[in-house]
Parts: structure tokens; sequence; C-alpha cells
């Protein structure tokens, strides 16, 4: 089909006459767009042509009409989508700006040439029809002003509308998660501030009672210290697992041996005087570096050590250390008296969960293995770091 003329009704909705090549018989094209008042003015319609066959012609024209009738193509556009709001089809006034980023995106494709595959899947098709309204207001404007336009270059220009509508509407979600996320990183961050405020408060409070001889040692006061630290790193735990969640790691190379003495230090908040378990650290024969992200790789090792605490049985020597396997920076926890599991499965314990998810994010792995008699052993692997510090 030819454009062999226009049509302008009541000086707001122009429509374009086609000719059909074979026919030889002429169509008029009602689009979306039109407003219903002008449509009813209308003395015939036809369907609404979508073409999806791709095409490789060189699309110089097009897009140079483009660029020249931009400007006049957004004040027609926002002209028309008011016309259609006091016909009483109003629109999402967020598609009045959706169009000079959908203007640049046709440029692009125009110029590579842009091969589209068909679409597949529901999203596709779902994507392709809520930007079909501008993808054939532009293609209406090109045939105005570029009446000539062989079949080929109709046949592209359709196929980058189509690409240039999905890359406008995948940019729009990204930004939209983008922005989500930012929210939630800046709520997350107001509650961890007021929770460890909080729980200083509530720390210090029970040392001032301690030195002025109000809380005296005893098992109340031992278990009311203890349920605190717990709940201390509950909240850390907590807190760090929603920053798993959204990602973005902070990647710092820093020694091991300080992460392991203080965890080795916060057994006690960790239930270990209650089953009297001892908690050995030796020191390693060479500094160990790791490439991680400090904020994770802390409580990482404090859910390894829960995990002994809670299959060790009472009196057990507990073994911690760090060394090096395969080109890895490993932390490995021995308990030599482990209580019985149903079916023996150690990567099944809870206090496991975060430390797993932590070395995996990292690249790494959680390996668990039973020794004999009675004893077994969990250890972390991360990649070592050998270079330079790096962020990513």
């Amino acid at each position: 089909m030819e454009v062999v003329g226009t049509t302008l009704v009541q000086g707001c909705c122009t429509f374009l006459w086609m000719e059909d090549a074979i026919g030889p018989r002429r169509v008029v094209f009602v689009r979306p767009y039109h407003c219903a008042a002008c449509v009813a003015e209308m003395v015939r319609s036809a369907k609404l042509q979508r073409i999806t066959i791709s095409g490789s012609d060189s699309m110089e024209r097009v897009r140079e009409i483009l660029r020249k009738q931009r400007a006049q193509l957004v004040d027609r556009w926002d002209r028309q989508l008011r016309a259609a709001a006091e016909a009483g089809f109003a629109l999402d006034p967020g598609t009045a700006q959706v169009l000079p980023r959908l203007l640049d995106v046709v440029d692009r494709v125009l110029e590579r040439r842009f091969r589209a595959p068909a679409a597949s899947g529901a999203d596709g098709r779902r994507a392709a029809l809520q930007y079909s309204l501008l993808g054939d207001f532009l293609f209406d404007s090109v045939l105005e002003n570029l009446p000539e336009m062989n079949l080929a270059e109709q046949r592209l220009l359709s196929d980058a509308l189509a690409q240039a509508a999905i890359e406008v509407l995948v940019g729009t979600v990204l930004d939209r998660e983008q922005e989500r996320r930012r929210r939630e990183a800046t709520r997350l961050a107001s509650l961890a501030h007021e929770l460890r405020e909080s729980m200083t408060a509530a720390r210090l409070s029970l040392d001032l009672l301690r030195r002025r001889g109000a809380l005296p040692q005893s098992r109340t006061a031992r278990a009311l210290e203890r349920s605190m630290g717990r709940l201390r790193h509950g909240i850390e735990d907590a807190l760090l697992d929603e920053l798993l969640t959204a990602g973005g790691l902070r990647y710092e190379r820093f020694k091991l041996a300080p992460v392991l003495a203080l965890a080795r230090a916060q057994a006690q908040d960790l239930s270990a005087a209650d089953k009297k378990l001892q908690v050995v650290l030796p020191k390693p024969p060479t500094p160990l570096r790791v490439m991680a992200d400090p904020r994770l790789v802390q409580p990482a090792v404090r859910g390894l050590l829960r995990a002994a605490f809670e299959v060790a049985r009472p009196g057990t020597v507990i073994r911690m250390e760090a060394d090096r396997a395969r080109n890895r920076a490993c932390v490995a926890v021995v308990v030599p008296d482990c209580r019985k599991l149903p079916g023996n499965r150690l990567q099944a314990l809870p206090a496991l969960s975060f430390p797993r998810r932590a070395v995996r994010a990292h690249g790494g792995a959680l390996v668990t293995r039973l020794l004999a008699p009675d004893g077994c052993e969990m250890r972390l692997e991360f990649p070592e770091a050998r270079g330079k510090s790096q962020a990513r």
C-alpha cells in the first residue's frame, strides 16, 4: 500500500489514506490514539496493520525525517492526548513523557538496521501491546512526511518501532527497580541505626547496674547478658541477610586472623559457657588474606561457630583455624565430639544458612564432613586475595 492522502478531522486527528496496489482500493487506518469524536466523523475504517517482517534496507531517510519532525511530533502528540482526554478517553499521563525516549531508541535501532526477532512469551507480547500506541503514531507520522517509502522501508520501520518499544519498557522497569532498591536501602539503614542505638543503650544500662552492684553475678544475670548478646547478633544477621539479598557487595582485601579472633571473643554471647565449651584458636603459620565483603565475612564466621556450638557435646574443646587449600583461604571449625544428627546431615543446620549464602555470594563454598570416631568439621572456603584491593 502507498500513502495517497491525509484527512484532518475537526483540526484534531489526522488520518492516512492508503491505496492497495493489488486492488486497487483505498483504506483508512484508525489508530488507538485517534479520539472517539474524530473516528465518528470518518466514513470508513480498517483493521490496525501490524507488520512484523524484518528488513535490511538503509533507513537514513526515515531517520532524517524523525529528527526534523521531533519537536512537531511531541507537540502534536500532546495535543492529541488532550483531545482524547476531552472526549472521555484519557490515557496515562506518563505516555507523553515516553515519546522522546522512544524517538531516541528508534533512531539507534534504525542506525543499526536491527533485525527484530519474533516476540515470544506472554511478557514479550504484553510489552509490544503496551507500546503499540506510540508505535502507530510514529509510523503514521513518518508516512505523512515521507509518502514515497517503499514496502521494505515500511517493514523495517515497523520492526524498529517494536524493538524500541521493548527497550524503553525495559529501561523504565529498571529505573523503577533501582529507585525501589534505593528506598529500601535507605529504610534499612534507618532501621539498623535505630536498632543498634537501642541495643547499645540497653547494654550500657546493664553494665552500669553491674558496676553499681545492683545486678549481682547470678544465673539470671548471666542469662540476661547472653540473651542480649544473642538478640544483638540476631538483629545484625537479619540486617545482613537483607543486604545479601539486595546484592551490591563491597570487596576489600583484609586478613582473616582478626576476624577469627573477634568471633572467638564473642563465644560467651553464643552460649559457650552454658555447655562449658572451649574455643582454641592456634596462630596460622602464614597470614591469610581474602578478597571479600567484611560486612558479611564476620557474621558468616560467627554463624559457623554457632553451628559448632549446637552440635558439640558439653565440655568439648573446639578448634578454629585458618589455612590455605586449592588457592582458597579457608576458615575451619573442628568439633572432636559431636552429637548425633538425623541422617548425619550437617548441612541442614539452621545456623549454617547465612554462612552458606554469604560464601556462595563471594564465589566460595561451605564444606562439611564427619570425622572419626564422633567428630565433625565445617569449613568456609573464600577466594584468596593475591592482588591489590578492588571493589565491584
